[in-house]
């Protein structure tokens, strides 16, 4: 997914960082060609209906104005410019200065809360040609038929992915084919398919959260019921993966006939896990990928002491020879490379 053009529904979020050299770069060279080409892009997906939104932070001796005019002459259709005055800059970045990473992080900090809090972070292939900062993407259009409030969904997910609902139930639309669930079978089955993956992805988030160390899993089969639209399909689902009679999966659930929804929806979406987590590597393009998107909604990395490139970012923390780093991300980095772990249940 993550090699093709990003379907509808979902937007591009990008920055861009220019530091100590001159912007716009010197005409016909590299940079400016590649520069050229993604406008170009921006440009025709905006003809396509989907406006991409990009961030130009410029450090060194450079106006505002001089690099809005360039900015627009490139014609990015949907461009914000953040200006960072800093004299000698390039010593001061050979001599290590931390005070110039930092304003960039503050810079990209600033927009992303303000304008795009529902950014998730994507590898995107969109722009080959621009080296990107930092990328990813957000809710632009509804586009699949969700059997539940939007409002609802975010109440079962966790606080800190409450602000990117939109974005991660379009995600999840794609990365599951929902289209193609719901044009094959009755109308009313492909509703109920809907919410159960919906369902399964809240548990999957929650269950990130407390592989990850931030809190514990908090999720609730009680409320995610909420999203199902259908109570008979959850007494068929139940019946069908506990091979049992109902009154049997009472039992062993140790539930009576009153919590029969919360026990069939804790087995629906553990029998939906191992899919979830296939279809979402793929559409983040890797399960490295997909480790930072989810990593870095709870610790972003442009706004830390040290913000780097976020490729650069990734490579840190999953190259990172110090023994420690690696020991504190080896239970998340197994629950996203293996789609559960007993960490995950605390």
């Amino acid at each position: 997914m993550s090699n093709l053009s990003l379907p509808h529904g979902l937007r591009h979020v990008l920055v861009h960082v220019t530091l100590g050299t001159e912007f716009p770069p010197a005409a016909n060279s590299a940079s400016d060609i590649a520069l050229l080409r993604s406008a170009n892009h921006a440009m025709q997906r905006k003809a396509q209906g989907v406006e991409d939104a990009f961030l130009f932070v410029v450090v060194g001796r450079h106006t505002l104005g001089k690099v809005t005019e360039a900015v627009a002459t490139y014609g990015f259709p949907n461009a914000t410019v953040a200006c960072i005055e800093a004299d000698d800059m390039e010593r001061r970045l050979e001599m290590g200065e931390e005070v110039i990473q930092g304003e960039v992080g503050a810079a990209v900090e600033m927009w992303m809360n303000t304008d795009h809090i529902g950014a998730v972070a994507h590898f995107s292939q969109d722009y080959p040609d621009t080296e990107f900062w930092w990328s990813g993407v957000e809710h632009d259009d509804n586009v699949f038929d969700w059997p539940f409030d939007g409002g609802e969904f975010a109440k079962a997910l966790p606080t800190s992915h409450l602000s990117k609902a939109a974005t991660w139930l379009t995600i999840l639309g794609y990365a599951v084919d929902l289209h193609a669930t719901q044009a094959c079978g009755p109308y009313a089955l492909g509703r109920d398919i809907a919410a159960a993956w919906a369902a399964t992805l809240c548990e999957w988030l929650h269950g990130f959260e407390a592989a990850s160390g931030n809190g514990y899993n908090h999720f609730e089969s009680e409320l995610s019921t909420v999203l199902m639209p259908s109570e008979f399909f959850l007494g068929f689902e139940l019946a069908r993966l506990s091979g049992d009679d109902l009154e049997s999966a009472c039992d062993a659930a140790d539930a009576d006939v009153d919590g029969l929804p919360i026990v069939a929806m804790k087995a629906i979406t553990a029998d939906k896990r191992s899919e979830l987590r296939d279809a979402l590597s793929d559409f983040f393009g890797g399960d490295s990928a997909l480790f930072w998107a989810l990593h870095s909604v709870i610790w972003p990395s442009y706004a830390d002491d040290y913000p780097r490139p976020m490729r650069e970012a990734l490579s840190r923390d999953l190259g990172s020879a110090d023994y420690e780093d690696l020991a504190n991300l080896d239970v998340p980095w197994r629950y996203v490379s293996e789609g559960w772990c007993d960490e995950a249940d605390d």
